[in-house]
């Protein structure tokens, strides 16, 4: 073969390289193109996915914060008279001590029936608004209702019986509002 011919057939042969090398490349577009097409519609529904995922989320968010708020404002409601209600219950300590004073008499027999009234209606008002007595009769001292103010040795009864109430207590709702101040019984130290 001469040169001329080799040149030629190095010709036709680079056309037909350049005609694959065009058809390669379309294809390889194509599906560039493709895969681009299918990332973009992956990437809108992961994309709408994860918006969906954070609306749940906020929704989720508001319903607790909505939650806690009425919480906190029912307990300021029902705690807020705290102040308060320990102040009538001294009232009620001197209505009862006066009470426990009255001697027999005539004038003084009206005056006991007066402040037994005032007593019975005082009483009626703090169990309308939630305020509650703690029961000490036969119960054992709780730290959390009782306070105790002395011990007395009594081999009678099981240690830490109340033997006395000195000041009654009070709980709203299950909280101690005030402690019963109580006498409580323990053994006798030569056991």
């Amino acid at each position: 073969m001469t040169k001329e011919d080799k040149k030629e057939e190095k010709q036709s042969n680079g056309e037909v390289s350049e005609e694959r090398d065009s058809e390669i490349d379309d294809s390889l577009e194509e599906e560039l193109v493709d895969a681009a097409d299918k990332q973009a519609e992956k990437s809108s529904e992961e994309f709408i996915k994860e918006l969906e995922d954070q609306l749940l989320r906020a929704k989720a968010e508001v319903q607790n914060v909505r939650r806690i708020a009425a919480q906190e404002v029912t307990k300021a409601r029902l705690f807020g008279v705290e102040s308060l209600a320990k102040e009538f219950l001294s009232v009620g300590d001197n209505i009862e001590r006066a009470i426990a004073s009255c001697e027999a008499g005539e004038e003084i027999a009206n005056i006991r029936e007066g402040l037994e009234l005032t007593m019975k209606a005082y009483e009626s008002s703090l169990k309308g608004s939630g305020i509650e007595l703690i029961e000490c009769d036969g119960q054992s001292f709780d730290p959390d209702k009782h306070e105790a103010l002395s011990m007395i040795e009594d081999d009678s009864l099981e240690p830490n019986s109340i033997i006395e109430v000195i000041q009654k207590g009070y709980s709203i709702l299950d909280r101690t509002l005030r402690p019963s101040k109580v006498i409580v019984s323990k053994q006798s130290e030569e056991k």
